[in-house]
C-alpha cells in the first residue's frame, strides 16, 4: 500500500494537507476542577494518548486498547469545544501497535501513525485516516520512508506534528531518535541524535509557528544524560536543558509568532520556561508541591500554558503566560488524585486548558493506569482604585471605583465589573469605572467576570 497519500487515498505520489498594584490570587484559588477517567492506557513518560485539534475546535484523542493485558488495537475519543468528552470509538482491532501519534488537517481529516506488524506479520510504520472526525477509520497504509534508516519496523512510540503542509514523525529506534519528513517512498528519514546524546527514551515534537521548524525534545541516557531540545526539521543545534532531567521533555510552540518552549526545574520545585535558542523566564513554585512531571501546551494569541505536578501528596500547578511569554497568571493548584503520576500533557488553543494526566489513581481497589481529563479555566487579576466624591460641604456622597483587569499583565477588554449593584465593562485598556452612590464607608464585594475565565471576587474598602 506504499505510495498512498497520508490521508489513505491513492494518488500517484505522496501528498499532504496543510494544518492549522494587582490582586494576586494564591495558588489553589479559583473554581473546583474535577478530573474524569477517560481510558485505560499504557502509562509511562511517553505520550500514551496522542491528540490533535481540528479546525472546528474539537480535540481528538487516539490511544492503545487492550485485550486482557495485551495490546489489541487503537481507539479514539473527542473532547468538544465546551470540554465534554465523547464516547470511546474503536478504530483498529487486534493489532499490537506502539503508542500512536496523531495529526489533523484543517478540513477535519485525522491521521494516526503507529508501528506494528499487520495480521500477515509485515512490520512497518503505519498510517490510518478518518475523514469524519474519528467516527470511522480507513484501513492502515504503509507510510515508511526510504533512506539509511528505512528499517523502522520496530519503531517505538510515535509522535507526529504538521509542519506547514508536511507531516513530521519522531520514531525512536534502537535508542536513537529518527525523524521522518513526509510519508511513503518519497519521504526522507534520518537519525537526529548523535553518539554524544543518544540512548534516548522518549521524544516529543513542537512546531515554531513563525518558521514551521519542528523542534524535538527528549531525554538522553548517554554519558551525563539530561534533557535536550533540537531543531529536527530542518536540523539545527542541540541545546541542553538546564536543571534536573525528567523522563519526558514536552515542548510547545505558540499558535502565532516565533518560539518553542519547554519547562524545567533546577531544584525540584521552582519551575522556569526555556525557549529553544536561548532565554528563560521564571514561572513560579507552589509550597510543598514537587515538579515530578512537567508539561507545556499551546495557548491562544501566542500564550503558553505551563503545568507541573507530583504524587504523594497529589497536586498539579497550572498557569498561563501573557502574549509575549514574559510573565504568568497567578498559579492554580488542582488535584488529579494520583497515586503514581507518569505524565502531564494538554492543549489550550481555545483559551481554557484541556489537561490530561496519565496516572494510577488513589483507590481502595486495584485500578489500572488511566488517562484522566479536566478543563482548567485561566485566571484574571485586577487592581482597584477608590475615590470619594464629595458635595459642596465636603460630605462624601458617592465613590468611584476604577478597576483595571489584566491577564498575566495583558489588558482584558469586555470584562464585566460589578459592585454594590452597579456594573460596567472594561474598555480596550482593560479599565472600567463604577460609581457607587451613598456616603457610607465599609467593605463591598467586587466581582469580575469574562467568558472563558474563572470569576474573580475581591473585597474593596470604600
Amino acid at each position: 500500500m506504499r505510495g498512498w497519500d497520508w490521508m489513505g487515498r491513492r494518488p500517484a505520489a505522496v501528498v499532504a494537507v496543510a494544518a492549522c498594584a494587582f490582586a494576586a490570587l494564591p495558588a489553589g484559588a479559583g473554581a473546583k476542577v474535577t478530573f474524569k477517567r477517560l481510558s485505560t492506557v499504557n502509562a509511562s513518560s511517553a505520550a500514551a494518548v496522542a491528540m490533535a485539534r481540528t479546525a472546528n475546535g474539537t480535540l481528538h484523542l487516539v490511544f492503545q486498547t487492550f485485550a486482557g493485558r495485551a495490546f489489541s488495537g487503537l481507539a479514539t475519543m473527542s473532547i468538544s469545544t465546551s470540554g465534554a468528552p465523547g464516547p470511546q470509538i474503536p478504530a483498529l482491532s487486534s493489532w499490537a501497535t506502539t503508542q500512536p501519534g496523531l495529526v489533523a488537517s484543517p478540513t477535519g481529516g485525522l491521521t494516526a501513525f503507529f508501528g506494528a506488524a499487520n495480521p500477515s506479520l509485515f512490520s512497518t510504520v503505519w498510517g490510518m485516516s478518518s475523514m469524519n472526525g474519528g467516527s470511522t477509520w480507513g484501513a492502515p497504509f504503509d507510510v515508511r520512508g526510504t533512506g539509511p534508516n528505512e528499517a523502522l519496523a520496530d519503531a517505538a512510540d510515535v509522535t507526529a506534528v504538521m509542519s506547514g503542509a508536511t507531516p513530521v514523525l519522531a520514531l525512536p529506534h534502537a535508542g536513537n531518535l529518527v525523524i521522518q519528513v513526509g510519508l511513503g517512498p518519497t519521504a526522507a528519514n534520518y537519525q537526529l541524535t548523535t553518539p554524544a546524546n543518544a540512548s534516548m527514551t522518549d521524544a516529543d515534537l513542537a512546531v515554531d509557528a513563525a518558521t514551521h521548524q519542528v523542534v524535538a525534545g527528549w531525554r538522553s541516557l548517554n554519558g551525563a544524560g539530561g534533557d535536550w531540545l533540537q531543531g529536527a526539521a530542518p536540523i539545527s543545534a542541540a541545546q541542553p536543558v538546564p536543571g534536573q532531567p525528567r523522563n519526558a521533555l514536552i515542548p510547545s510552540g505558540r499558535d502565532k509568532g516565533a518560539g518553542v518552549y519547554a519547562a524545567y526545574t533546577s531544584d525540584g520545585s521552582h519551575v522556569r520556561l526555556l525557549r529553544y535558542g536561548g532565554g528563560s523566564v521564571a514561572v513560579g513554585a507552589v509550597p510543598g508541591l514537587a515538579a515530578k512531571a512537567l508539561g507545556t501546551a499551546t495557548g491562544p494569541d501566542g500564550r503558553i500554558w505551563v503545568f507541573w505536578g507530583t504524587d504523594s501528596p497529589s497536586g498539579i500547578a497550572v498557569t498561563r503566560s501573557n502574549r509575549a511569554v514574559t510573565r504568568f497568571e497567578p498559579l492554580q493548584r488542582v488535584n488529579s488524585n494520583a497515586f503514581t503520576l507518569y505524565r502531564l500533557s494538554g492543549d489550550g488553543r481555545l483559551g481554557p486548558l484541556d489537561l490530561f494526566a496519565d496516572e494510577i489513581p488513589n483507590a481502595n481497589t486495584v485500578v489500572p493506569a488511566g488517562n484522566y481529563y479536566a478543563r482548567v479555566l485561566p485566571l484574571l487579576s485586577a487592581s482597584v482604585k477608590v475615590k470619594a466624591i464629595k458635595n459642596g460641604t465636603g460630605k462624601v456622597i458617592a465613590h468611584t471605583v476604577t478597576v483595571t483587569v489584566t491577564d498575566a499583565g495583558d489588558a482584558v477588554p469586555g470584562a464585566t465589573v460589578a459592585i454594590a449593584g452597579k456594573k460596567a465593562k472594561t474598555n480596550a485598556s482593560g479599565v472600567a469605572t463604577v460609581t457607587v452612590p451613598g456616603g457610607s464607608s465599609g467593605k463591598a464585594t467586587l466581582t469580575v467576570t469574562h467568558a472563558g475565565y474563572q470569576p474573580l471576587t475581591l473585597t474593596v474598602k470604600l
